[in-house]
């Protein structure tokens, strides 16, 4: 949770979920000065952690502020004076740019120059408990998959923790027989390059023209907060191909319960499909699922599923279960007779395959 405390003739405008992850994020700070005063001053912050004390103090070069709202000069940080304190955050952020987890108090104070003599026009700190982000994950379709739908959509995992106002952009591309997949994003004209996407999936957009049989096509997802790029995902491929589809379905295969935890997400469309091993004799699944999108949802009548010795494929059915809502996110718990644990996130759409 964050708080905000402020004393002066200046105030400063400072997401510390989103800026003060890094270094270079504190400097994007913007200073609301005097309504009808020009002068000169210099920055100073100062970012500590409860125990260890201080993480690193900054002082910039004087530069101007005026009236309204003033994001600081470009390149001031690089002729400002940077002090680390001894500690181990603090020899981390010198070594990496970046600011481990943990509960940090962010505080800048303006000190003026020549009529102001020095003085502090300013200060305002910001509490705030710091959590690295999850990796950007994609989830549909796979990397290098062969599909026949035309006007696909596209899932992939939310950024977590969530930030307010975080939103995505998802970037789609033809890629050429021996281009890199990188330089068709950069280079090749997009099919889709949709911003301001408030969830983590994109319904083909109605104006996109449609995918064409035999093309290869690459696409990127990009978390953003305003004009701040967040987190980027891998680049996947896959190909638009329709030459099978007069052989039979084949179901979801069931991947290891390992194996699906490592992508830490999961569509389930339905029905959960999972493969275990137990080594022990005949029992219950210990098991329980929570709903993420509303955490006060209480997730009741879950079938009984029993192990038998040896490989078992889990099938939990929810299409009957009023528990669970279309494009809700979840988080199935599994206790194995072993003792092993593990969590896996999943999406639940309505729809069975």
């Amino acid at each position: 949770m964050m708080q905000t405390y402020a004393a002066a003739q200046v105030s400063f405008v400072f997401l510390p979920e989103v800026q003060g992850r890094t270094l270079d994020g504190l400097f994007q700070v913007r200073i609301a000065g005097p309504a009808s005063e020009r002068f000169m001053a210099r920055l100073q912050v100062t970012v500590t952690v409860p125990r260890e004390g201080k993480v690193v103090t900054i002082k910039t070069k004087p530069f101007e502020v005026r009236p309204g709202v003033n994001p600081l000069p470009a390149g001031l940080i690089s002729g400002a004076g940077i002090n680390f304190g001894n500690g181990k955050i603090a020899t981390i952020c010198r070594q990496s740019g970046y600011f481990t987890e943990g509960d940090y108090e962010y505080c800048f104070e303006l000190l003026g120059e020549a009529n102001h003599g020095g003085e502090s026009l300013g200060t305002q700190c910001f509490d705030y408990y710091l959590q690295p982000f999850s990796p950007l994950l994609l989830t549909s379709p796979a990397d290098e998959d062969d599909i026949c739908d035309k006007r696909p959509s596209f899932y992939w995992q939310p950024l977590l923790p969530a930030i307010p106002g975080l939103q995505y952009r998802l970037l789609l591309v033809e890629l050429k027989p021996g281009q890199a997949k990188t330089e068709a994003l950069r280079y090749n004209f997009p099919v889709i390059n949709q911003q301001y996407i408030n969830l983590p999936m994109l319904f083909f957009p109605p104006s996109a023209k449609a995918l064409e049989e035999g093309r290869e096509y690459v696409w990127q997802v990009t978390a953003y907060k305003e004009q701040l790029i967040l987190a980027n995902s891998e680049i996947w491929t896959f190909k638009v191909n329709c030459t099978d589809s007069s052989k039979p379905f084949v179901p979801e295969s069931f991947r290891n319960i390992e194996d699906l935890v490592k992508g830490n997400f999961y569509v389930a469309r339905g029905r959960l499909l999972f493969a275990v091993h137990n080594i022990y004799d005949k029992a219950d699944l210990q098991y329980n699922i929570t709903c993420i999108t509303k955490p006060e949802q209480v997730v009741k009548k879950l079938p009984t599923i029993k192990l038998e010795r040896g490989n078992n494929h889990v099938i939990i059915d929810l299409t009957d279960n009023k528990s669970f809502t279309d494009g809700y996110y979840y988080q199935l718990s599994v206790r194995l007779p072993d003792g092993e644990s593990y969590q896996l996130r999943f999406l639940y759409k309505n729809e069975v395959e």
